[in-house]
């Protein structure tokens, strides 16, 4: 951070009031805030994550990543008095209802609520040229087996390889649980991929790309 143009004291320093982006401090002070009010309105954070608030006397959640936050809970009266206090308090913008929430594509029917991740899919598929691969109806060959690396790699293939196990990762936690023993499997060679666990990665990619 550095003074506006024209604001000199000397070997003085400054104070500042108020937390933004990019400060070390600044995602913990939000959160004390956001905590603080949802606590005062009978709230609860969840034991098993923080980040989740809940109101069991009117079955509403509240969810929170960095800055934005989700809202789970029937249309009642409650629901609009908390928006309302939301908006007045923290000075939050609404978006009304859901349609895409950090990668995940949110589509409603009368009797459900169906997730996808097929722009994510699509945006790592072109971010690692895998978008007009042939696709496979397996994750992984049959029978395939891999042995760690013994030969130091160039880093920016080592990176690439955790790159794409990480874009994968990411999409097992969201709506893919038919990945997770294939990324598990793969992960374990992170610190020294050799051509043949690159060569597996492209695999499941081309698997994601036909499913």
């Amino acid at each position: 951070m550095r003074l506006p143009p024209g604001f000199s004291d000397g070997d003085k320093v400054w104070k500042l009031n108020g937390c933004i982006y990019g400060l070390k401090q600044s995602a913990n002070k939000w959160y004390a805030l956001f905590a603080r009010f949802l606590t005062s309105t009978d709230f609860t954070a969840s034991y098993q994550d923080p980040c989740m608030f809940i109101h069991t006397k009117f079955e509403c959640y509240i969810s929170l990543y960095v800055d934005d936050l989700a809202i789970y809970s029937a249309i009642t009266p409650h629901l609009t008095t908390l928006i309302k206090d939301l908006k007045k308090a923290l000075e939050i913008s609404d978006f009304g209802e859901a349609s895409f929430l950090l990668g995940l594509h949110i589509t409603y029917a009368w009797d459900s609520i169906a997730l996808t991740q097929e722009r994510y899919i699509g945006t790592i598929l072109s971010r690692f040229v895998m978008e007009n691969s042939n696709t496979v109806s397996i994750p992984l060959p049959k029978g395939i087996t891999l042995m760690k690396g013994i030969t130091e790699q160039p880093k920016d293939q080592v990176t690439t390889y955790q790159s794409m196990i990480g874009s994968l990762i990411y999409l097992c936690t969201g709506t893919r649980p038919d990945l997770v023993y294939t990324i598990s499997f793969l992960a374990q060679f992170s610190s020294c991929p050799a051509d043949e666990h690159r060569k597996a990665a492209k695999h499941v990619f081309r698997y994601v790309n036909g499913t």
